[in-house]
């Protein structure tokens, strides 16, 4: 494929042929968009080369002086450099993009760069979720199951029965409150659990308002399940569980299971 344009057909120096042969070759520059294995010479601002050695298309800056990659063909996608740069965006309160969180007057950056853990999260050119930032114990709200569920010792005894769970997408700290009551006389345990096993401190009630119980609990993973867990701890009673709630300094989604 011809690579060479020439600016200057026709020119009165040359004779029709002349012209012709370099119109044609302009043609055909434009057509396969100045293929070949090395750059054209004498580019311009704004024009198209396609690099058959690397198999991408380019883009001649504004300032005529770069090539800037525009479509990787060997891999079919936007190049990694590209995609790292421009998938980073600052999304604008009040623009109708939904975001998480009361955005207030401000605005909130999103996107992806290229490497691990934060500024770093395309390493291997793909994202999953132990590559995204994990939770931190502060009070944004990020999720809520509130219903109440009760227990009743006369039916399951004085055992500690799993009531609420909810599924983790990421690790880290997490701030989890719950509500705890008791009727019909006695006490009520309640207790954060990690995948089946105790993670949380254990909580006593005695009153049939009860009392909410908040703590911070770090060792989460992605994939883990949060519970809550209650029980009756005197015969004749029923413990009532509700209001459970995680919350954390940045915004992360979950997945209620139960």
């Amino acid at each position: 494929m011809s690579q060479t344009f020439n600016d200057a057909v026709p020119a009165s120096t040359r004779n029709a042929l002349e012209d012709l042969t370099a119109i044609r070759n302009n043609f055909a520059a434009l057509k396969s968009c100045f293929s070949g294995a090395t750059a054209p010479p004498n580019p311009v601002a704004g024009m198209w080369w396609y690099d058959t050695t690397a198999n991408i298309l380019k883009l001649r800056n504004e300032a005529n002086n770069a090539w800037l990659d525009v479509y990787d063909f060997a891999n079919g996608r936007a190049p990694l450099a590209l995609l790292a740069t421009n998938c980073s965006r600052t999304v604008v309160a009040g623009t109708g993009i939904a975001v998480s969180g009361n955005l207030g007057s401000g605005n909130v950056t999103v996107g992806l760069s290229s490497g691990g853990v934060g500024n770093t999260q395309l390493a291997n050119e793909a994202v999953s979720s132990s590559k995204m930032e994990g939770y931190t114990a502060g009070s944004n709200l990020l999720i809520k199951h509130d219903s109440e569920i009760s227990i009743d010792s006369s039916a399951v005894g004085l055992v500690y029965t799993k009531i609420k769970e909810i599924q983790l997408d990421k690790g880290g700290t997490l701030r989890v409150s719950f509500h705890l009551r008791v009727t019909q006389g006695g006490t009520a345990n309640g207790r954060i659990y990690r995948n089946g096993s105790a993670v949380g401190t254990e909580r006593s009630v005695t009153t049939t308002s009860g009392t909410t119980y908040s703590q911070d609990i770090s060792g989460w993973s992605p994939g883990d399940l949060l519970q809550l867990y209650i029980r009756c701890a005197t015969s004749g009673s029923i413990a009532h569980g509700s209001n459970l709630r995680l919350y954390s300094g940045n915004w992360v989604g979950m997945i209620v299971t139960q």
